[in-house]
C-alpha cells in the first residue's frame, strides 16, 4: 500500500504544473535556473563526479522556466560537467558550495561562455555562506571592479540538483590563470628564466611544497601567514621557480619593513603601488575580517611588477562577522590586534608617501559619481536586492533560515555611513601628493594588429610609440605600463630627450629584422586584436596617460590587420578620442638580404670576433641584443672592420649596417666554444 501511495504521489507531482522540490514549489524564476543531474553519484569534496548540468536563461530578460529543460533555446548550457564541494568553513554548512568543470563527452576541458561571462571552463556556486544579506561577495566585486581592478564576475542564480531545490546562490568564475581573469603569462618563450613567468601566490591555510612563512618581520596578534604559489600548478612547478618567487617575496618585505621608497631599487620598483592600495582600500572600505590572512589574492606577470588581488571572500565584511565583532566600522583590518595579516601591509601605511596616495585616492573613488561613494554604494546595494528580492524568500524556506535580509542590510547602509566617516578622519592628509607633476609623455602611435606574415608570427611586429611632448628632457626611471595586459618598465636612468620619440615593441629581434629600426625597449606579451587599455604611470602610480583603442569604429578600420597603425594626428590633442587618430601606412621593411650580401658578416655563428665588409661608403654598424639594447655600434674606416665580442654572452643578436643607398639587417648567433 505504502509503495502505492508514493507512485500516486510521484504521478502528481509529474503532472503538476507546480513541482515541489524539499518544502519549496519552485517552478520559475527571474534568475537563470541551474539544473543539475549527478546520475545517482554523491558530490564529495576529494574526487569530482561526472554530471550533466542545464541553465535555463533567457537572453531576451524573458522569465526562466524550469520545464524549459528540453527547449534549446531556453538553454544557455546543456552538457556535461565534473562537480565537487569547495571552500573551507563554508562547506560545513547544510547548503553547499560547489566547484563546476565544464567538460566535452570525452571529459577534455569545455571552454564555453556561461551567463554571459567570457569562456572558460572552471567555475563556482558560491552558496552565500554566513551573511543574511546575500549580496556582501556580490558587492565587493562588483566594487573592486568599478574601481577598474578586475574581479570575479559573478551572476544570481537558483540551482536544482537531482530534483532537490537547493536555493540561491552566486555563479562566479573561479580564479585562475586566464586571459579574461588573472591575465598573466602562462607560456613564457624563455622556459628557463623564472622571470619570464606569470604568478599567483595566495595566503591561506592551504600547505604544500610551495608554501612559505612570512616569519621575517612579522609581529602582529595573529599566527605566522602562509603563502602558497597556486600557478604554476603544483605539478609543473620548478624548485628554481619557487625559489624566485620566495626571493622576490622576501626582498619586498624586507624592502618596505626597511622603509626603502626609492623608486629605482625600494618597494615601489617591485609592486604595482595602486593595485596595493586599491586592495587595502576596498578590504578595509568593507572591514573584512579575512582580508590580509585568508583568501588573499597576489599576482606578478613575467617580468612585471607584483599586483594585490584579485579580491575574493567578502562575507564577513560591512559589520558582518560569525565569531565576535571584528568587522567593526572603526578600526584598521591590518592592525586590530586579530588576523592581520603579514606585517608589510602595516609598514607600508606607515609610509608617508604611500599613505598619502592612499588617502588620495581614497578621497577619488569616494567623490561624486565615484564608485564608493555612499550614495552611488547604498544605490548599487538596492539594484541587487532587487534582482533576488522574489529568489530570497525560497532560499530561506528551503533552509528554514528566517528572512532578516531586509533589516540586514538597513544596518548594512548605517554601518557604511559610520565607516566612510571614520576613514575620511582616519586616512591622514593627501595634501603633500595632491598635485604631483608628471613627465608630458603621449601615447602617439599604436600598431595593435599587423597584417600576418608567411613566415612570422604577425604578434611579434607590434609596437607603441611614446613621444616626450615637451622642451626638457625626461628621466624614465619608475614609469612603467600598469593595469593588465602588456608589461614593461622603462630601465632606470633611461631618458627621453624633448620631443623625442621611443618605441617599444613585441620582439625586439623581429622588430629590427622587419622596419630596421632599433627599438627603445621590448615588452612583455601582446596587444589584444580587439581593445584594450593601455594606463602609463609614474612609479608612485601617478597617472601619466591613458589610452583605450579599439578596432571598431569610431577607431580607424584600417589599423586593424589591413596594414596600417594608430597614429595621433596632432601631439597635443586628446588621445583618448578616437577622432584624434588616423590610419598610417606601415613602413615597408626597408631590408634587402641576399646571399651575395650575407657573406658580408662572417662568421655566423661565431666565437670572439666578427667581421664585415662592405663597398659602400661611409657605412655604419649596431649590434642589438634580443631585448632591443644596443651593444655595439661604429663607422667603417675602410672596406672592413673587425669587432671584438669576447664580453658578449652566447646568444641571437641582430647586426644592422646602415649607409645612404641601404639598410641591411642580419641575425648572428654567438655561440660557447667547446
Amino acid at each position: 500500500m505504502r509503495n502505492i501511495t508514493i507512485y500516486i504521489v510521484i504521478l502528481i507531482a509529474a503532472l503538476s504544473t507546480t513541482n515541489t522540490y524539499g518544502q519549496v514549489a519552485f517552478t520559475d524564476s527571474n534568475l537563470p535556473i541551474i539544473v543539475i543531474n549527478t546520475c545517482g553519484n554523491t558530490i564529495n569534496n576529494e574526487n569530482p563526479i561526472r554530471s550533466t548540468m542545464k541553465i535555463i536563461f533567457h537572453e531576451d530578460g524573458n522569465r526562466n522556466y524550469l520545464s524549459d529543460t528540453s527547449n534549446l533555446q531556453a538553454l544557455n548550457y546543456n552538457g556535461y560537467i565534473q562537480i565537487k564541494l569547495r571552500g573551507n568553513s563554508s562547506q560545513y554548512q547544510t547548503k553547499k558550495p560547489y566547484s563546476i568543470h565544464t567538460i566535452h563527452v570525452n571529459n577534455d576541458n569545455n571552454n564555453v561562455s556561461l551567463l554571459g561571462l567570457p569562456p572558460e571552463n572552471d567555475w563556482v556556486l558560491n552558496n552565500i555562506a554566513f551573511d543574511p544579506s546575500y549580496i556582501r561577495d556580490f558587492i565587493s566585486y562588483g566594487l573592486s571592479e568599478k574601481m577598474g581592478n578586475y574581479a570575479p564576475r559573478c551572476r544570481f542564480c537558483e540551482v536544482v540538483i537531482d530534483g532537490n531545490y537547493e536555493g540561491l546562490y552566486v555563479f562566479t568564475e573561479k580564479m585562475k590563470a586566464d586571459k579574461n581573469r588573472i591575465d598573466i603569462e602562462k607560456t613564457p618563450e624563455n622556459p628557463y628564466n623564472s622571470s619570464d613567468y606569470g604568478y599567483i601566490i595566495k595566503a591561506d591555510r592551504d600547505i604544500n611544497q610551495t608554501s612559505w612563512f612570512d616569519y621575517p618581520y612579522h609581529t602582529s596578534y595573529c599566527d605566522s601567514i602562509m603563502y602558497s604559489i597556486t600557478y604554476p600548478k603544483i605539478e609543473n612547478i620548478r624548485p628554481s621557480e619557487i625559489e624566485y618567487m620566495h626571493n622576490y617575496y622576501f626582498e619586498l618585505t624586507e624592502n618596505i619593513h626597511e622603509q626603502n621608497d626609492a623608486i629605482d631599487i625600494g618597494f615601489p620598483s617591485m609592486i604595482d603601488i595602486q593595485s596595493f592600495i586599491d586592495f587595502m582600500l576596498i578590504g578595509e572600505f568593507s572591514s573584512n575580517v579575512d582580508i590580509y590572512q585568508l583568501s588573499t589574492y597576489l599576482h606578478k606577470d613575467a617580468k612585471g611588477k607584483l599586483r594585490a588581488g584579485p579580491v575574493w571572500d567578502f562575507n564577513l565584511t560591512f559589520g558582518n562577522d560569525i565569531q565576535t565583532n571584528r568587522s567593526r566600522y572603526n578600526v584598521w583590518q591590518f592592525s586590530n590586534y586579530t588576523n592581520e595579516g603579514a606585517k608589510f601591509w602595516t609598514d607600508l601605511f606607515n609610509n608617508s608617501t604611500y599613505r598619502c596616495h592612499m588617502s588620495k585616492r581614497w578621497h577619488e573613488v569616494t567623490a561624486e559619481s565615484q564608485p564608493l561613494n555612499y550614495e552611488n554604494v547604498c544605490s548599487f546595494i538596492d539594484e541587487t536586492q532587487s534582482i533576488i528580492a522574489e529568489a530570497v524568500p525560497r532560499d530561506c524556506a528551503r533552509w528554514q533560515t528566517t528572512n532578516h535580509q531586509a533589516s540586514n542590510i538597513d544596518s548594512m547602509k548605517n554601518w557604511i555611513q559610520k565607516r566612510v566617516e571614520w576613514m575620511n578622519n582616519n586616512i591622514g592628509s593627501c595634501e603633500q601628493c595632491q598635485d604631483e607633476s608628471v613627465p608630458d609623455l603621449v601615447i602617439s602611435s599604436i600598431n595593435y594588429n599587423p597584417p600576418q606574415q608567411s613566415l612570422i608570427n604577425s604578434d611579434k611586429l607590434e609596437f607603441i610609440e611614446i613621444t616626450n611632448n615637451s622642451d626638457e628632457r625626461v628621466n624614465l626611471t619608475g614609469i612603467y605600463f600598469g593595469g593588465m595586459g602588456l608589461c614593461y618598465t622603462f630601465p632606470v636612468n633611461s631618458f627621453l630627450m624633448p620631443n623625442q620619440k621611443a618605441t617599444i615593441c613585441s620582439d625586439s629581434l623581429q622588430f629590427v629584422s622587419h622596419y630596421a629600426q632599433i627599438p627603445f625597449g621590448q615588452y612583455t606579451r601582446q596587444l589584444s586584436d580587439q581593445s584594450q587599455r593601455l594606463v602609463l604611470y609614474d612609479a608612485w602610480c601617478n597617472l601619466i596617460d591613458e589610452v583605450t583603442y579599439s578596432c571598431n569604429p569610431p577607431w580607424p578600420e584600417e589599423a586593424n590587420g589591413h596594414g596600417y597603425f594608430l597614429e595621433l594626428i596632432d601631439i597635443n590633442s586628446d588621445n583618448s578620442l578616437a577622432e584624434n587618430w588616423r590610419a598610417t601606412k606601415i613602413p615597408s621593411s626597408e631590408i634587402e638580404i641576399s646571399q651575395q650580401r650575407a657573406s658580408m658578416v662572417y662568421p655566423n655563428p661565431f666565437y670572439d670576433f666578427i667581421q664585415i665588409e662592405t663597398n659602400t661608403p661611409e657605412t655604419t654598424y649596431s649590434i642589438i641584443n634580443a631585448i632591443g639594447h644596443e651593444v655595439f655600434s661604429g663607422e667603417f674606416t675602410g672596406n672592413a672592420t673587425t669587432i671584438d665580442t669576447s664580453e658578449l654572452p652566447a646568444g641571437i643578436y641582430i647586426i644592422r649596417i646602415k649607409s645612404d643607398e641601404e639598410t641591411i639587417c642580419l641575425k648572428i648567433v654567438k655561440v660557447i666554444k667547446g
